[in-house]
C-alpha cells in the first residue's frame, strides 16, 4: 500500500505529535459553535416556540407572517407524516428543525453538487472507475463509525451550498483513519476558499471528484490550521497552513454499481456520493429509513459520505453523512435504502481517495 505524501516535510510521526496537541481524536470546541446556528427543538408545537427555541429575528412583520405561513405547513407535513409512522405505513419519522421557517427554494441552496466546464475538463482524463474484482464474504454490517473513524457531523451553514467539501473531507478522514489508526479531522474551508480553478465555486457548489483532484496536486489542510466560517472567504489561505495531507490519486465507482460501493465501504473506507435531496421530507428528517420515492423523480444536487452498510427488518440500508450538524436527522446521519436501483440517485456518482 503506497504511503501518503504530506505537503510538509515531516512525516506520520510528526503528524500523530501534533494530533495528540490538537486533541484531534474528540469532537473539537468549534463543532459546538457550529451547531448553535443549527440548534436541536424540543417540543415546538407552534410559531413563538419556534422563534424562542432558534432565536430568529426577522426584518419586518410582513417577513414574519410569511416565516409563519411556512411553518405551519411544515407542521402540518411533519404531524401527518408521523401519525403515518406511528402506525406503521411510513419508515421515517420527520421533525421541527431550524429549516422549518424556509422555502424549499432556500433549502435547495444548500444543495451544492454542481457539474462545471472547467472541472470536467480536469477530472476528466483522469477520471478512472474501479475494476470489478469484488471481494467475498463482506460483512452484512458494516459502520465506520463503530470503529472510531468518523467525525461527528458539522453544520456547513445556512447560505453556503458547500456540501461537496464536506464530502470530499469525509471520505478522506476516514481513509486516512483506516492507515494512520486515528481521527485528523480536515478543513472543508481549505477547498471552500481553494479549489475554484479545479471548476468548484465554493458556496456555490462543487463536486467530489475536483476536490479529490485538488488534494492530489495540493493537499489539504487540517481543521485546526484552517477552521470552516460558513461562508468563502475572498482569498485563499491555504499556503499559510503549514502541515497539509496528499493523496495518491482517486477513484469512481461506475454509476448503480452498489455491490462495489459496499466493498469499498468494507475494505477501503467510506466515499463520497451525490444523491437528490431538494425534499421537505429530506429537509425535515428526523429517523428511520427514508423511503420518500419523490427523491427519485428528479437529478442528484446533494454531497453526502457513505459510511456504513447493514440491514434493518429485511430491509437493506445504506448509512448517510450530512453535514447539517448533528442535530439534523440521527445525529447528523440517515439510513436510506440500499439495492432499490440507486434510491435518490445515492449510486450514479461516487467515488474516494486512494491513499
Amino acid at each position: 500500500m503506497a504511503k501518503i505524501r504530506f505537503t510538509s516535510i515531516f512525516g506520520i510521526g510528526f503528524l500523530v505529535s501534533v494530533a495528540a496537541q490538537a486533541n484531534f481524536i474528540r469532537p473539537r470546541c468549534s463543532n459546538n459553535r457550529l451547531n448553535v446556528d443549527f440548534p436541536r427543538l424540543e417540543n415546538v408545537n407552534t410559531f413563538d416556540e419556534f422563534i424562542q427555541q432558534t432565536g430568529r429575528v426577522y426584518s419586518n412583520e410582513q417577513e414574519k407572517q410569511m416565516r409563519e405561513t411556512i411553518f405551519v405547513a411544515k407542521k402540518n407535513l411533519v404531524d401527518v407524516s408521523n401519525k403515518a409512522f406511528t402506525n406503521g405505513i411510513s419508515s421515517y419519522e420527520l421533525g421541527i428543525n431550524p429549516f422549518a421557517d424556509r422555502t424549499i427554494f432556500e433549502f435547495s441552496q444548500l444543495h451544492g453538487s454542481k457539474i462545471s466546464p472547467i472541472g470536467e475538463q480536469r477530472v476528466g482524463k483522469h477520471r478512472n472507475y474501479v475494476k470489478k474484482d469484488l471481494s467475498k464474504n463482506l460483512p452484512d454490517r458494516f459502520d465506520w463509525r463503530d470503529l472510531g473513524g468518523v467525525t461527528s457531523a458539522k453544520f456547513q451553514g445556512m447560505d453556503c451550498g458547500s456540501c461537496w467539501s464536506f464530502a470530499v473531507i469525509g471520505a478522506l478522514e476516514g481513509h486516512l483513519f483506516r492507515k494512520i489508526g486515528f481521527l485528523v479531522p480536515l478543513s472543508a474551508q481549505d477547498l471552500v476558499d481553494c479549489a475554484e480553478s479545479y471548476g468548484s465555486m465554493g458556496c456555490e457548489g462543487g463536486f467530489q471528484d475536483y476536490g479529490f483532484e485538488y488534494i492530489v496536486e495540493h493537499g489539504i489542510a487540517l481543521e485546526a490550521r484552517y477552521p470552516y466560517t460558513e461562508m468563502e472567504n475572498p482569498q485563499c489561505h491555504h499556503n499559510e497552513t503549514g502541515i497539509g495531507i496528499k493523496i495518491r490519486d482517486y477513484a469512481s465507482i461506475k454509476p448503480g454499481d452498489e455491490e462495489r460501493m459496499k466493498e469499498v465501504i468494507a475494505t477501503l473506507g467510506p466515499i463520497a456520493c451525490s444523491m437528490q435531496a431538494n425534499l421537505n421530507s429530506f429537509q425535515l428528517y428526523k429517523g428511520g429509513l427514508y423511503t420518500d420515492d419523490e427523491c427519485n423523480k428528479g437529478e442528484v444536487n446533494h454531497s453526502v459520505v457513505v459510511v456504513g452498510y447493514g440491514t434493518e427488518n429485511g430491509n437493506d440500508y445504506w448509512i448517510i453523512k450530512n453535514s447539517y450538524s448533528a442535530n439534523w436527522g440521527e445525529n447528523g446521519f440517515m439510513k436510506l435504502p440500499r439495492n432499490r436501483n440507486g434510491f435518490c440517485g445515492i449510486a450514479s456518482e461516487c467515488s474516494y481517495p486512494v491513499l
